[in-house]
């Protein structure tokens, strides 16, 4: 299901329980292409050991969106958004399948026998061909993965 793009304002707005937002602002632009930093909140900000800590991962994303031709310019202000599904397929690409492959592998070469550290180091080395694949596959992927972008009155 691909997420079709259209103009946004303050009446026809996005559901946001089938919506995931991003605030965010335009870095550059570019031909059809707008890219966006979008700056995260800590979640451990009152944590005694949140410099030691990489839990929360980067806090600093840049995102690329299509540009339907509106008006932007790079310093605006802008929501990022994409459905709930499509944030949820990303997370089974990108969390799911891994982990099942990855402990598939672990199981299947375990039971016949091999040591244990040779079955962890074959069961990591077939995740490189799963990224490989999505790596290869990135740009129908990223056809499938669509971002829609509104500025911030």
């Amino acid at each position: 299901m691909l997420f079709l793009y259209h103009k946004f304002d303050k009446t026809t707005y996005m559901d946001a329980s089938v919506c995931i937002e991003q605030k965010g602002t335009i870095e550059a632009i570019a031909n059809n292409k707008i890219t966006v930093r979008i700056d995260r909140e800590s979640a451990c900000g009152h944590c005694n050991i949140q410099g030691l800590c990489n839990l929360t991962g980067p806090l600093e994303r840049t995102i690329d969106v299509k540009n339907d031709n509106r008006s932007f310019s790079v310093g605006d202000a802008v929501e990022i958004m994409i459905t709930r599904s499509m944030g949820n397929k990303a997370v089974v690409f990108g969390y799911l399948l891994p982990f099942v492959l990855l402990v598939t592998t672990l199981l299947l070469l375990t039971s016949l026998s091999l040591a244990e550290w040779i079955s962890g180091l074959i069961s990591l080395a077939a995740l490189i061909p799963y990224y490989l694949i999505l790596y290869l596959r990135r740009e129908k992927l990223s056809r499938t993965f669509i971002f829609t972008i509104r500025k911030i009155d």
